[in-house]
């Protein structure tokens, strides 16, 4: 705590901000980047970073995307969940669309000890990309970033 601000209190507020500002992912023809935060309804599972995407062409009928993200997640609660950043998405893979279900793609298991975990890297060939915020194995926990 920093005079009376708390991380999870500035967390909360830019994911707030995120919200209002209606930050929402519509792919279009042209390369696009956000920074987005995001809670769990409890505030226990929190992420914000930045994710990137942008068309790289056609399959199947549909637009093609790269995309690449840093993200940070903290777990802010210790109670032995661990907050983690999934997602879902299609990808072009032998010649079809394919559906991937929860992926996660970083975590943070350390009960608010201070350490957060961390996810970055790329993504080749998807359409329908959603990033989620959640307790680490508990679907029903999700947040949408977007």
């Amino acid at each position: 705590m920093i005079n009376g601000i708390t991380l999870k209190s500035v967390q909360k507020k830019l994911a707030v901000a995120a919200a209002a500002a209606g930050l929402v992912m519509a792919f279009s023809g042209q390369a696009q980047a956000a920074s987005y935060a995001q809670s769990t309804y409890d505030g226990c599972a929190s992420t914000y970073g930045t994710f990137n995407y942008w068309q790289v062409g056609t399959a199947g009928g549909y637009a093609l995307y790269d995309t690449n993200w840093d993200f940070t997640i903290w777990d802010n609660c210790a109670d032995g969940k661990g907050a983690g950043l999934y997602t879902t998405y299609q990808k072009w893979e032998n010649g079809a669309w394919n559906y991937h279900g929860y992926t996660k793609l970083g975590s943070d298991s350390n009960g608010a000890n201070g350490t957060p975990g961390y996810a970055s890297s790329n993504g080749y060939s998807l359409r329908d990309v959603k990033l989620y915020v959640c307790f680490v194995g508990d679907g029903s926990s999700c947040v949408s970033l977007f």
